[in-house]
């Protein structure tokens, strides 16, 4: 049944053009106010990361001009007028280290302060970190000595590089080259310094704060996990303005992204807030969004419950019992239903089964009767052929005078007879029908002998096997008539019976095959296509009656197939249900 046509289908697509309309329009409606939120809420916290990051750059410009007057400090003057190991040079040291460890505790977001000499290779550091004290000073050391060398000023983006520790840890590192004798003068500003009081800002659970190179590569982790960062940093586009939203797809859980970049160094600060920390104040909004999907269901399914109770359960009723007719089962009655229009339909039903039942019967009668009669005309059709053949036989043996042989065949030529005789049946033994086949071939050796050989392979298995009397004698006769031929030596005509690789326990193989010229590529086309069955001529008038006699008795079960061998010789094979000879008409007779 077309479902697209049915009654179900257009009642249920005409409710979904009335109601889906609305319910899109209501989801349409909440998505547009989830979004006006989600700007207002990234409006205000891009706001306070502009602010944040502008005093962030402020404060940069204020290390910026503390380096820049270092020059003028008396204690860094004496260290370029003393030499390194001379007792002037030693105390303007400490006092410079004290100064700086002095300006450690002003300056908060200051992590190290460090003196470095590009001539002698002395280092001054002074540090918060002093568990990583020695750490420090080489790793400071070697970054100071490589970029010394590598990364000339660059007054566009204010001098600050950014550094990693040996521990992992990012910093973002000010030096100021210019504070005589060789001496430069640096800042260490640890990264996870400059996101810590944006870490106490509300950004929901699972939100938090990073910061990121200008290439993508994340410089803090204390506030935000990198796993999780790693599976949504391929859904921010750098650059972009406003907020973007993206998803963790192993938390199953949306982020809301707001990042500002830093004017005086090469940072961005990205803030990540998880989106149901926005709606947390909307609850309303949040189950009407969710309510929708689910009430607009919950009103189909009832819908539909009301519909199929009035509607279609009478008619599925009145549908499955059509079906139920047209297959052939006439004992199917309807219980009338509750409406008045289905009522008089099932009624009406019941009434016109009656009356197909009764015709049904006489039909089936007068069909049976008139089977009968075609099928007793089929068989009687097969009889001429062999009958010109034995006479033909018979003819030539006199001609030769060979009374011994004309005593065998008239011995082979009885048994025959006697098959013939009890072909009114509708069905016999495999059996039989091959010892029927052995005479013929008997009396064909003794036309021709040492030219004609024969072999019946018949396993005990399919001996009582029921098939339709004289379905092989026409493949047989055919074979010697068409397919001898002497200049291959010996004529071999072969039948033989297995079981069918596609159902063994529901068909068997009846094959017949000779060694001859086969069938040319013309007949064996017309032979095998399904034509055939209508269009039949008088030279292939037992061929015909053959397939034809195997449909009226199996239907499209049976299957006769021809084809070529391989090496040579033609190959006819019938494809036969099995089933028992124990059944009316089929016991051998005296």
């Amino acid at each position: 049944m077309n479902i697209v046509n049915s009654v179900r289908f257009k009642i249920f697509i005409g409710f979904v053009m009335v109601v889906g309309p609305l319910v899109l329009f209501l989801i349409f409606n909440n998505a547009y106010s989830m979004n006006v939120v989600r700007d207002q809420i990234s409006q205000n916290y891009n706001k306070l990361l502009q602010q944040y990051v502008e005093d962030t750059d402020n404060t940069l410009k204020e290390f910026d001009n503390y380096l820049f007057h270092l020059y003028s400090d008396p204690d860094v003057i004496n260290m370029n007028l003393y030499a390194l190991e001379s007792d002037d040079y030693v105390l303007a040291k400490q006092r410079l280290f004290n100064k700086l460890t002095r300006q450690l505790d002003i300056y908060n977001l200051i992590n190290t302060f460090f003196i470095f000499s590009n001539t002698t290779g002395d280092l001054l550091v002074t540090t918060r970190e002093n568990t990583y004290y020695y750490d420090r000073v080489q790793t400071v050391k070697e970054f100071i000595v490589e970029n010394a060398t590598t990364r000339p000023n660059d007054s566009s983006n204010g001098n600050w590089l950014i550094m990693k520790a040996k521990n992992g840890d990012h910093y973002l590192m000010k030096i100021n080259k210019d504070l005589g004798a060789g001496l430069s003068g640096g800042i260490l500003i640890k990264m996870s310094s400059l996101v810590e009081p944006l870490s106490k800002w509300d950004t929901g659970e699972g939100g938090g704060t990073i910061v990121v190179a200008p290439d993508g590569a994340t410089l803090t982790t204390a506030y935000f996990p990198l796993k999780r960062y790693q599976n949504i940093s391929n859904q921010i586009t750098p650059k972009s303005s406003g907020f973007q939203i993206v998803k963790d797809r192993e938390l199953d859980q949306q982020f809301l992204i707001v990042r500002e970049a830093s004017s005086h160094a090469d940072l961005d600060f990205e803030l990540i807030i998880a989106e149901k920390n926005i709606l947390q104040n909307l609850p309303y909004l949040q189950l009407l969004i969710y309510f929708l999907p689910v009430g607009g269901a919950l009103v189909l399914g009832v819908y539909l419950l009301y519909v199929q109770r009035i509607l279609f359960k009478p008619l599925m009723q009145l549908i499955r019992g059509m079906r139920k007719l047209a297959q052939g089962e006439l004992s199917v009655r309807l219980h009338e239903g509750s409406s008045t229009e289905f009522a008089f339909l099932i009624a009406t039903f019941n009434n016109m089964v009656d009356q197909i039942e009764n015709l049904k019967i006489s039909v089936y009668e007068e069909k049976i009767r008139v089977q009968q009669a075609e099928f007793k005309h089929l068989q009687v059709q097969i009889n001429p052929h062999f009958y010109m053949n034995s006479l033909n036989i018979i003819y030539n043996l006199a001609a030769l005078k060979d009374t011994k042989a004309v005593q065998k065949m008239s011995l082979h030529l009885a048994d025959y007879f006697r098959f013939i005789m009890r072909t009114n049946r509708t069905t016999m033994t495999l059996k039989d029908e091959t010892e029927h086949i052995r005479n013929y071939l008997e009396i064909q050796v003794m036309r021709y002998p040492d030219h004609l050989v024969f072999d019946i392979a018949l396993p005990d298995t399919y001996c009582h096997y029921a098939i339709p009397p004289l379905i092989v004698q026409p493949f047989v006769e055919n074979a010697v008539i068409h397919g001898f031929t002497k200049q291959y030596g010996t004529f071999e005509i072969k039948v033989s019976a297995e079981k069918d690789p596609d159902a063994p326990n529901e068909f068997f193989l009846l094959s017949i095959s000779d060694n001859g010229d086969g069938f040319q590529p013309e007949m064996l086309k017309q032979l095998n296509s399904s034509q055939y069955l209508d269009e039949s001529g008088d030279e292939h008038l037992g061929i015909w009656n053959v397939r034809h006699r195997l449909q009226m008795n199996y239907g499209h079960q049976v299957a006769l197939r021809f084809q070529n061998k391989p090496e040579r010789g033609a190959l006819v094979q019938m494809r036969l249900p099995l089933q028992s000879s124990n059944v009316e008409g089929t016991k051998t007779e005296g």
